[in-house]
C-alpha cells in the first residue's frame, strides 16, 4: 500500500491498525559509466514496494538523497551532509509518529547512510519513548546476504556498481544500463581501495577522485538479468518475512534471548 495514494483520513484509519511503515532510503550518486545515478534509491524503492504488496505494509515515497559525500567529485551526485540527512530522517519519522504510526522500517540501499540511520533511530526512540514506537534501520543487502551469496558474486567483488547492482538493474530497468561502456571502466578499486570492509571494520582512507577512478567497485561484467531477478526475488522474500515478524511483534529487543519469538 502506497502512502501517497491515501487521503489523510485513509491514513488516519490505517494508523489505527498499527501497520509497518517502510521508508525507502538510498542516494542519487554516480554508479560508474554503466549505471544511472538513481541505482541505490531505485533498488531500495522497488524492493520496498514489492515487500509492501506481499505483506500489507505501507510504503512511503522514497527519500531520493542520502549521505554521498564520498562521490563529491563525480558530476550528477547530489548529497546531503550527515547532519541534513539525519534531520530529514528525524522529520520524516516524527511526522509518521505524530500520525499514529508506531512501527517504522527504514529500508536502505546505500550503506554509508546506515550509521546515520541508526543514530536517528536511537534519538527518535529516546524522544518518543513513551509512545511505544519501534524503528528498524537496515541496508537491504545484509538482510539476505547468505542467500544472495549463492546467486553470484554479490558484495564479494565490490560494493558499488558491482555485479549485484548491475544485475538487478538489468532485470528491472535494462534500458538504463549501458553494458557497452564496460571498456570505460578504469582500473579496479582492488589495488587502491579508499574504503574497505574488513573483519567487521570499515576502514576509510580518502574519498575517491573522478580523475583517477571510474566509480566502479566490483566487476559488473559478470552481471546478468537472470541473476538480477534471482537477487530481487530472494531479497523480497527474506525482507517480507522479516516485515511480517516485525508486524507481529516477534522482533522485540526486550526479550532476554534477543531473538524472534516463536509461536
Amino acid at each position: 500500500m502506497l502512502l501517497q495514494n491515501l487521503t489523510w483520513t485513509d491514513a488516519k484509519e490505517q494508523a489505527k491498525k498499527n501497520p509497518v511503515v517502510i521508508v525507502p532510503l538510498g542516494a542519487t550518486e554516480q554508479h560508474g559509466p554503466l549505471l544511472p545515478l538513481w541505482v541505490d534509491i531505485c533498488l531500495a524503492n522497488e524492493i520496498a514496494v514489492a515487500v509492501g504488496e506481499q505483506t500489507g505494509a505501507i510504503v512511503t515515497p522514497p527519500l531520493n538523497f542520502g549521505y554521498s559525500e564520498l562521490w563529491e567529485t563525480y558530476p550528477g551526485t547530489i548529497s546531503f551532509s550527515s547532519s541534513t540527512f539525519k534531520s530529514a530522517l528525524h522529520d520524516i519519522c516524527s511526522s509518521l509518529i505524530r500520525a499514529g504510526f508506531k512501527k517504522i522500517f527504514l529500508l536502505n540501499g546505500h550503506n554509508p547512510n546506515l550509521i546515520i540511520m541508526q543514530t536517528a533511530a536511537y534519538d527518535l526512540v529516546n524522544e518518543f519513548g513513551d509512545q511505544d514506537i519501534s524503528i528498524v534501520a537496515a541496508t537491504y543487502i545484509f538482510m539476505a546476504k547468505e542467500e544472495c551469496d549463492k546467486i553470484g558474486e554479490n558484495f564479494r567483488d565490490g560494493t558499488h556498481a558491482n555485479e549485484m547492482e548491475t544485475s538487478m538493474m538489468l532485470a528491472l530497468h535494462p534500458d538504463l544500463v549501458k553494458m557497452e561502456r564496460l571498456s570505460e571502466q578504469v582500473e579496479s578499486y582492488e589495488p587502491r581501495r579508499v574504503i574497505a570492509f574488513d573483519q567487521g571494520a570499515i576502514i576509510v582512507n580518502k574519498w575517491p577522485e573522478s580523475k583517477v577512478y571510474s566509480g566502479v567497485y566490483g566487476n559488473p561484467a559478470l552481471a546478468t538479468a537472470e541473476k538480477g531477478q534471482a537477487y530481487f526475488e530472494v531479497l523480497v522474500e527474506k525482507i517480507s518475512q522479516f516485515t511480517m515478524e516485525f508486524q507481529e511483534g516477534k522482533h522485540d529487543p526486550t526479550l532476554l534471548s534477543g531473538k524472534a519469538k516463536t509461536n
